[in-house]
């Protein structure tokens, strides 16, 4: 078996595995997505109960100040009955008038209050009925994502377990060369020889579709040589079919 048939070998069960993972990784990110989208609403409605606690604190407040005010309005009421005056009485009356302007303000306070305080507690509603659902959606999301991780562990340690044994037959540099590869073009990382006319002579590398000259692919042909597209950087392999095909012509 050549350098380039050990490596191939080990690429495909490295495809194979990047595969199964990508299963598991899919649905790990659905399910982060999925925990994204609750610590949103989440935090959107720690927002909205600190917002509940400052407007109840201010109305309770504000009814506070109101029952002062009454109070004041209601000892001056009793302070004119007593009046001795035209001149204290009408400063007294000027100051329940006073008083009463207040309290019309801080009713309104109240009021903005109350109202605002209303539509916090049903946005909390909503949010709260939102979070419901998606907490459910979450869980569907967990469950697959376990699932499907249940579902590959055989094969995946059957796998890791080939790799290992594939990967101790390869040469140390061109392991590295294969692991860079990977990195950058995935499943592509190893592409075959395709033929388009043997009697022109026509090979293209199968990742990037460049034509090869004539002397790379008999070099593959004939040489244990490791050896790379000048284009893409894909190692390029050569099908049996095609090795024997062309093996059979030129005997």
């Amino acid at each position: 078996m050549t350098v380039t048939e050990k490596l191939l070998r080990l690429h495909r069960v490295e495809t194979q595995i990047r595969g199964l993972r990508k299963r598991i990784d899919s649905a790990q990110k659905y399910l982060d997505e999925q925990e994204r989208q609750l610590a949103s609403i989440q935090s959107r409605l720690d927002a909205l109960a600190t917002q509940m606690r400052q407007l109840k604190a201010t109305a309770h407040n504000d009814e506070n100040e109101i029952a002062e005010l009454d109070a004041r309005i209601n000892k001056l009421r009793d302070q004119l009955n007593t009046a001795k005056t035209n001149k204290e009485y009408t400063a007294l009356l000027t100051e329940v008038n006073t008083f009463k302007a207040d309290k019309s303000a801080v009713e309104d306070r109240v009021l903005e209050s109350m109202t605002r305080l209303d539509e916090v507690t049903e946005a909390v509603a909503q949010l709260e009925a939102e979070r419901e659902e998606r907490s459910k959606i979450r869980d569907i999301a967990a469950a697959e994502r376990d699932q499907r991780a249940q579902e590959v562990k055989d094969r995946l340690e059957e796998l890791e377990k080939e790799r290992e044994v594939a990967a101790a037959e390869v040469p140390k540099d061109t392991l590295i060369l294969l692991e860079q590869l990977g990195r950058r073009h995935d499943e592509d990382a190893m592409v075959p020889i395709e033929e388009h006319s043997r009697r022109h002579m026509e090979f293209s590398c199968g990742g990037c579709q460049v034509l090869l000259p004539m002397e790379l692919v008999s070099a593959i042909l004939g040489r244990n040589v490791v050896t790379q597209c000048s284009s893409c950087g894909a190692i390029l392999y050569m099908d049996d079919s095609l090795r024997e095909s062309m093996s059979t012509t030129k005997r």
